[in-house]
């Protein structure tokens, strides 16, 4: 508890810090969450900040800026709730496969723009790592993006076809592609189905999988499901604990782009204050009662709509698969990993996605200058 009133403490540096005058802790989160998503933005506030609070303020930017790999993408990322009716598809449903049109051909080259512990980010890697689809990385840096410089949109995963048409938003990114795939099968290989979950240019063998427009609807709601409510429930339970928190960020700074100064902040400064934020995650995303109990009951309202089969797919897996197993995968070796593996229903079906996916595609990552 001392520790937790010593980076509440903190939190009253960087509000005074970042608006010069006492405010409430919410809007400094968001203030520093606007921080860590934009392309701009922190070294101008340091150059304002008191002399008192230099090390906490800069520390503080540092080490939340790191957050976007794991909760500020989630914002980002995530659609933004339909304004359809009841039941109605809109255009800006990303997780209808109906609203995307192949652009020709499958690309010669794919580019992912990631953090590399990101959720999101990893949803993408899980799909074309199934489909064995060979991509570069680009490690973006989450305090000045300048991997990002060339583009508009500064959220992460960005996606590029051979080096010109973009892709936002993990879930578009998904689907996209998934119709470049299904368009490229050759006549042979989709004549038996017309819902192939594979490509000719995977490695795998071709199944099909006759889907019905309910079966269709029911996966498009389970991807959704995986962005509004399972990962959230994630992102709370890594930070539950003080424990948990270092632990997460320790992952976070090891796998992502930083320099030493930069993981040193995020790892101290960062995971003190997510902890003493954790209960503020727990309220903005309406997790009720105890975070964990909570991820336990999402996992076995996952098994529990397998209705008993492999996949949510039914013999091979159907996106809202892909989808769940690349956000699990992003937080492989935590607490929360461990548990959620050891105490629900899930373990079985991850373990099937595993092998499934197989290894991963990557071909190389790319370094960028500044």
């Amino acid at each position: 508890m001392a520790l937790r009133r010593a980076s509440v403490g903190g939190c009253g540096v960087l509000e005074r810090w970042l608006v010069g005058k006492r405010c409430p802790l919410e809007q400094t989160y968001n203030a520093i969450r606007t921080i860590a998503s934009s392309s701009e933005g922190s070294p101008t506030i340091v150059t304002r900040q008191e002399k008192g609070g230099r090390v906490w303020g800069f520390g503080a930017v540092l080490g939340l800026a790191s957050l976007a790999a794991m909760t500020s993408s989630m914002n980002a990322d995530a659609p933004a709730a339909e304004k359809s009716t009841e039941g109605k598809e809109t255009e800006e449903n990303p997780y209808s496969i109906r609203h995307y049109k192949a652009l020709g051909k499958l690309p010669d080259s794919i580019t992912l723009y990631q953090y590399e512990v990101c959720p999101f980010c990893c949803k993408v890697k899980a799909f074309l790592d199934l489909h064995k689809l060979p991509y570069r990385v680009v490690e973006v840096d989450p305090l000045g993006k300048s991997e990002l410089k060339w583009s508009d949109y500064k959220k992460v995963p960005v996606v590029l076809l051979d080096g010109s048409a973009q892709l936002n938003n993990s879930s578009s990114i998904i689907s996209q592609l998934f119709v470049e795939l299904k368009a490229s099968e050759t006549p042979s290989s989709s004549s038996s189905s017309s819902t192939m979950w594979f490509s000719s240019r995977t490695k795998k063998n071709s199944s099909s999988n006759n889907n019905t427009p309910d079966d269709s609807m029911v996966r498009e709601e389970w991807r959704r499901w995986v962005d509004e409510k399972f990962v959230r429930a994630i992102t709370v339970n890594i930070y539950r604990t003080a424990n948990e928190s270092f632990q997460t960020f320790d992952y976070i700074t090891t796998h992502g782009n930083f320099g030493w100064a930069q993981r040193q902040a995020a790892r101290i400064v960062g995971a003190t204050m997510m902890w003493s934020l954790s209960n503020r995650l727990k309220k903005k995303y309406g997790i009720e009662g105890d975070v964990r109990e909570a991820l336990y009951t999402l996992a076995e309202e996952w098994a529990q709509g397998l209705q008993g089969q492999p996949f949510m797919g039914g013999a091979t897996p159907s996106l809202a698969d892909i989808e769940a197993f690349g956000v699990i995968r992003s937080i492989t070796g935590t607490d929360t990993f461990h548990d959620l593996q050891h105490n629900t229903r899930i373990s079985p079906w991850y373990e099937r996605m595993m092998k499934e996916v197989g290894d991963s595609s990557r071909i190389s990552e790319i370094s960028i200058g500044a």
